[in-house]
């Protein structure tokens, strides 16, 4: 770890890129590390059947969605 450490950093204002959860396809949300195919196509569906999520919170009504994966996702994602 100490090696790497010397070889990289990050800049102090570095923001990770946004997923638009509105927005984005099947296909771009299993993409993300933290998701799986399968709650990619569970996401989508919800919104198809409940429209657009407005919150953090709305995720946690997806009962196949872990809460720890919630939380883990909830930087990558924009509610625009």
């Amino acid at each position: 770890i100490e090696e790497v450490k010397k070889r990289t950093f990050i800049k102090p204002d570095f923001e990770p890129k946004k997923l638009a959860i509105n927005t984005a396809t099947e296909k771009e949300l299993a993409a993300h590390p933290y998701l799986t195919y399968k709650w990619a196509k569970a996401i989508v569906a919800y919104r198809f059947q409940h429209d657009h999520f407005q919150t953090i919170e709305d995720l946690s009504k997806i009962t196949l969605l872990p809460a720890e994966t919630i939380n883990k996702i909830k930087p990558y994602l924009s509610f625009d």
